[in-house]
């Protein structure tokens, strides 16, 4: 067993949210190196190590779908002065894996990051973006949608060390039936990031009292000149929501499949890539035209 996803700052014990723990083999998978093509498309089935790399002044997306079941996914990004670099991530259901990403953001440069799980049957997700340059930017946007007996712990830990380098986290998602989730998100203002700003919030939905959500916000601070900000929404349908919308001919059910779909909807429009969202609708059990 392999401790992952460990928090920063350790808190309570009794919490259970200082590490995952897991059965952790070695990553043996040759590595892929990344560093040209406007869009590169990966279709992860076992064990794979990546290295990302935006040139200076370039621009690269990287669209990866991972699938099937125990698997490691080990990816080392870097955004060099005055790049861009986008990286979408889709656990598929079944998808049970560790997962980790961690990035360099040169000055100027700017990661996007874009991940959705659907299911992810006991997935553990790491990821460690490094603001080392001069306004260098990072923006996260994650989207889950976990039912059954699924597990998902996400560990998000965004380190400013550059002068005025901005971090932005946005987080929402489902959780149905007995579904276990954990997302800890840390902004780490290191001693030398003066005019750094950091904001990140979560919106989860539940749909069962049965299921387990743990969300931990968290803001680390070692410079003075800085602004951190992190917030949560936590809760069921409002019952006059559900109330309105049944008043104009809308039922139950499809009341709470329309909101839980809201909360993913916007995750998929980010992607803009028409054949990986017509693959996710296929497993949602969604036609692409249905709206």
């Amino acid at each position: 067993m392999t401790k992952l996803n460990k928090l920063p700052a350790p808190t309570y014990g009794w919490l259970g949210v200082n590490y995952a723990e897991r059965e952790l083999s070695d990553n043996k998978a040759e590595l892929v190196s990344v560093s040209e093509g406007s869009l590169v498309k990966a279709d992860i089935t076992s064990d794979a190590r990546y290295e990302l790399s935006a040139q200076e002044n370039k621009e690269l997306t990287v669209i990866m779908y991972i699938s099937d079941e125990d698997k490691r996914v080990d990816v080392s990004a870097k955004a060099e002065s005055g790049s861009k670099l986008t990286v979408v991530q889709v656990f598929d259901k079944g998808a049970r894996t560790a997962a980790q990403l961690t990035a360099d953001i040169a000055d100027s440069a700017e990661l996007r990051l874009i991940q959705l799980y659907i299911g992810g049957a006991d997935t553990v997700s790491e990821i460690n973006p490094v603001l080392s340059g001069y306004s260098s930017s990072f923006k996260a946007d994650i989207g889950y949608l976990l039912e059954g007996e699924d597990k998902l712990d996400i560990n998000l830990i965004a380190d400013h060390k550059g002068r005025k380098s901005i971090s932005e986290i946005n987080v929402s998602g489902v959780l149905a039936d007995t579904s276990d989730k954990t997302f800890k998100g840390t902004i780490d203002f290191k001693n030398g990031a003066s005019g750094a700003k950091g904001a990140e919030k979560e919106d989860v939905l539940l749909l069962s009292e049965k299921v387990r959500n743990k969300t931990v916000p968290l803001i680390l601070c070692a410079e003075e000149d800085v602004e951190g900000s992190h917030g949560a929404s936590i809760g069921r349908i409002n019952e006059e929501h559900i109330f309105y919308m049944q008043s104009r001919g809308i039922p139950e059910d499809k009341i709470y499949e329309l909101t839980a779909r809201s909360k993913t909807d916007r995750i998929i429009k980010l992607i803009g890539d028409e054949e990986t969202v017509s693959r996710i609708n296929k497993t949602l059990g969604r036609s692409d035209d249905d709206e």
